[in-house]
C-alpha cells in the first residue's frame, strides 16, 4: 500500500479546513491538536483576515477570490469556521476561538457595511465577494455572537 490519493492524475492530499474538525468532533489527541493549533495559526496557511478558508492559503489551488457559487478552495464558509471555533473552546484555545469569532464577525459586518448581504461565503483575504446572497446559515452568527460573550 502507498497511501496515494489520487483522482484523474490530481494529487488529492489537501490542508483543508475538514482536518480541523477533530476538534469540534472532541476526538483530537493532545498531540494532535498541537499539530492543528500550528497549522491553523500559520497565516500562510489557515489565519487570514474574515476567517478559516477552506484551503490552506500555500496549495496551488487556493484562490482567495469569492467570483461564483459553491467554491471550496479558499472562501470562508461561516459554519465550517463555526464548527473550528467550537473545536477551540474544546479544547481550551479561547482566546483563539474568540480571535477567530471576532474574524468572522469583520467579515460579515463589512459586507453588510457595504453591501446589506448576508453571503454564501466569503474571502479570507479581501471584501471583494461575488456568490449568491442572503443565505440562512449565517444566522449562526447570533449563536456565535451569545457563546463568544459568555467566553468573555
Amino acid at each position: 500500500m502507498n497511501h496515494e490519493f489520487n483522482f484523474m492524475g490530481r494529487d488529492l492530499k489537501r490542508q483543508e479546513i475538514i482536518g480541523f474538525l477533530a476538534m469540534w468532533a472532541g476526538v483530537a489527541s493532545e498531540v494532535q491538536v498541537s499539530l492543528l493549533i500550528d497549522k491553523l495559526t500559520d497565516p500562510g496557511k489557515f489565519r487570514r483576515k474574515y476567517g478559516e478558508p477552506t484551503l490552506a492559503a500555500d496549495d496551488p489551488w487556493f484562490s482567495p477570490y469569492v467570483d461564483y457559487c459553491c467554491k471550496w478552495n479558499g472562501p470562508v464558509w461561516l459554519l465550517w469556521d463555526y464548527m473550528v471555533f467550537h473545536g477551540l473552546v474544546n479544547y481550551g484555545y479561547n482566546d483563539l476561538a474568540i480571535e477567530l469569532g471576532n474574524k468572522m464577525i469583520l467579515a460579515v459586518t463589512t459586507q453588510l457595511s457595504a453591501n446589506h448581504n448576508y453571503w454564501e461565503s466569503y474571502s479570507p483575504d479581501n471584501s471583494l465577494v461575488d456568490c449568491p446572497t442572503n443565505y440562512i446559515w449565517d444566522s449562526i452568527m447570533a449563536k456565535l455572537l451569545i457563546e463568544m460573550y459568555e467566553l468573555k
